[in-house]
């Protein structure tokens, strides 16, 4: 093949794949350390050009796996709060849920790896509406359904606190105990009005 023809669909998202499952593997086994292009690529049996035409770089490639992680996660999550019809308990599943990410050695190695070799420019895209929409979005249907007069701003505030108290946990390189998890599901109820569940 030249090397002007461009992958196909199916072609380009298994090639992104290839590099993103590359990327986890070898910041697994690199980190703290920071994980380099030229690992991710070999790791990944691709090349530079490869690499380069899918992301800009180590920051976007990272941003890459936060994403993917992400939907991972908020797939999770959903199919725990499904599992109990009641808003309340819903949400405290969520709180939980995500807080048990750091509680995972594989996860909690793996997060704090990524977070800590993105750029400061990453990190503000961290925060963006899109790469955690997935999270913040399951919130918002149980606190509607509470009657909650604005649903929206809730699920930010819950959401807010959860990942103050996750990244806390995640830049201390602790877990954090059981005793601080149900406080803040008690928090966080307490604020919209119900009893922890």
């Amino acid at each position: 093949p030249s090397g002007t023809e461009v992958a196909s669909g199916t072609d380009r998202d298994a090639e992104i794949e290839r590099i993103l499952t590359a990327a986890v593997r070898v910041m697994e086994r690199c980190s703290p350390g920071p994980p380099k292009v030229t690992d991710i690529v070999l790791e990944a049996g691709t090349c530079n050009k490869t690499f380069y035409r899918h992301f800009s770089g180590k920051d976007d490639l990272l941003l890459a796996v936060l994403r993917r992680g992400t939907a991972v996660v908020a797939a999770q999550l959903a199919a725990e709060m499904a599992g109990d019809p009641a808003p309340e308990v819903q949400v405290a599943h969520w709180v939980r849920g995500l807080l048990a990410q750091v509680a995972d050695p594989r996860l909690f190695t793996l997060c704090n790896a990524t977070l800590a070799q993105m750029s400061a420019t990453a990190h503000d895209r961290v925060n963006d509406e899109d790469t955690m929409a997935p999270l913040r979005d399951l919130l918002t249907e149980p606190l509607n359904r509470m009657g909650r007069p604005d649903p929206i701003r809730d699920a930010d505030t819950v959401y807010d606190a959860t990942m103050g108290t996750l990244r806390r946990y995640i830049g201390s390189r602790r877990r954090p105990p059981a005793a601080d998890v149900e406080h803040l599901v008690r928090f966080c109820l307490g604020g919209i009005g119900v009893t922890a569940q």
